[in-house]
This record gives C-alpha cells, sequence and structure tokens, in this order.
C-alpha cells in the first residue's frame, strides 16, 4: 500500500510539473509569435518533458542544499534528457522537433546554452522551494483521492499519448503527397484574383489541404516552426505549409 501511495504522487507531481511546463512554454511563444500557441506534442496541456525533468531534479537532487551544486547538477541532469528526448523523437518520427543550431554554444543543436542556465536555475528552485510546498498542498489531500485523481491523470495522460502517436503515423509521408498542392496553393494566393471562381478554387484547394492534415497534425506544424525532416525537399513542403496556413488564418481574420 505504501509503493502504491508513493506511486500516485509520483504520478500527481508529475502532471503538476508537466502542466506548469506546458504553461511556461505556450506563454513564451505566444508572446514571440504574437498569437496564442499550443507548444504541447499532446493534445492536452502538459508537456511531459518538463514533468520528466521536475521528477528527475526531485528524486535524484531532492536531498542536495548547496544552491551552486543545485544548479551545476541540474544543468546535467536536465540538458540530459532533452538531448535524448530529441534524438528518441528524431528517431522514432524521422523528424527534428527543435533545433538549436543557430544558437552559440549549443550541442547538435538539440542542447543550448540559453536552455541550461533557464533549466539550471529552474531546478534549483524547484528543489529548494517549489517542490516542498507542492509536497505540503498534496499532503492535505486525502489518500483515496490522491489514488483517484492519480488514476484519472495517469489514464488520461496515456489515452493521449496513443492518440497522438497514432495520429502521427505517416505525417511524413503526407508532408511529400502534398507537396504539388501546397504550390499550386501559394500560386493562387500570390496572384490575388478575386473574382468568385476563382475564390471558389481557392476555397476547394484550402479544404484539400485540410483533408490531408489531421487538426492534430496542422496545430504541430504550427506549434514547432524548427520542425525539419532529413530530405530537403519535405523540409520545402513543410515550410510552403506553414506559408499557406498562415496565409489561410490571415484571409479568415480579414
Amino acid at each position: 500500500m505504501e509503493f502504491f501511495d508513493t506511486l500516485c504522487r509520483v504520478i500527481f507531481y508529475f502532471m503538476i510539473y508537466s502542466v506548469v511546463g506546458w504553461i511556461y512554454e505556450t506563454t513564451l511563444c505566444s508572446i514571440t509569435d504574437r498569437h496564442f500557441v499550443n507548444r504541447g506534442f499532446l493534445n492536452g496541456p502538459y508537456c511531459p518533458i518538463y514533468g520528466s525533468g521536475a521528477l528527475l531534479d526531485v528524486l535524484i537532487l531532492g536531498r542536495i542544499e548547496n544552491p551552486f551544486l543545485l544548479f551545476i547538477l541540474g544543468v546535467l541532469v536536465t540538458c540530459s534528457l532533452e538531448y535524448l528526448t530529441s534524438y528518441v523523437m528524431e528517431k522514432l518520427f524521422k523528424a527534428r522537433w527543435w533545433d538549436y543550431s543557430k544558437r552559440k554554444f549549443n550541442i547538435n543543436g538539440r542542447v543550448c546554452l540559453i536552455g541550461a542556465v533557464v533549466f539550471g536555475a529552474f531546478s534549483t528552485v524547484l528543489v529548494l522551494w517549489i517542490h516542498p510546498l507542492v509536497t505540503k498542498l498534496t499532503d492535505m489531500l486525502s489518500p483515496l483521492a490522491r489514488h483517484i485523481v492519480s488514476a484519472v491523470l495517469f489514464c488520461g495522460i496515456v489515452t493521449d499519448l496513443v492518440f497522438t502517436v497514432k495520429g502521427m503515423a505517416g505525417f511524413r509521408e503526407k508532408i511529400e503527397e502534398v507537396s504539388e498542392l501546397v504550390e499550386q496553393q501559394k500560386k493562387a494566393l500570390e496572384e490575388k484574383i478575386h473574382d468568385s471562381e476563382a475564390a471558389a478554387k481557392l476555397r476547394g484547394r484550402r479544404t484539400e489541404i485540410k483533408k490531408k492534415f489531421t487538426l492534430q497534425q496542422r496545430r504541430l506544424i504550427s506549434a514547432f516552426p524548427s520542425l525539419k525532416f532529413k530530405k530537403p525537399q519535405s523540409n520545402e513542403t513543410l515550410r510552403s505549409l506553414r506559408d499557406v496556413m498562415k496565409k489561410i488564418k490571415e484571409k479568415k481574420e480579414r
């Protein structure tokens, strides 16, 4: 029973920090892009990489009290996780989801100095101040409430993960298939023809593009501007698709 309660606490902490990470990422990207961006890879309001990083900090560094040592070790733990996550996702989906190659002091474009500093600082604040507070708030719940909430959250994120991975199947192939259609869309938009027949054709092409990609896939294309594939042709298509989606959105807002 004690093991089960500990497991529920771990799930609870994981979800809390995943949500906090999603808020951080979404806020930062939304301010940068000047419009709302759901930055999470999954559909729900959480970023598991942040939950995982926070859990590793707590489990590995939880007993360290020296702020300087916490910062250094926090950098090592979180950057290792980010590097590994980038590598695994690239192998799994045949695509690079983020790329820091243009930033100074990066390692293979997977981690960079500014990110390391931010995560190191967060690790220090998390272990010394945030997690003790979160633990106190968690203790205010009854064991039964913790078990029920943790079970619901766990089932929810696992279901989300399954649907996301399933929904991303064949994503790269779709990018390649839609190449020609995207080029036609770009030409139609650049011509700026406003007669009814051209407008009808344009709406038809928009519908075709929407049918090619699921809502989730279109969201991820917008949410990860650094997403790129190994094939240059696929990346050119992806850039074109982003341009088309942006212009379509602008036309709708007029």
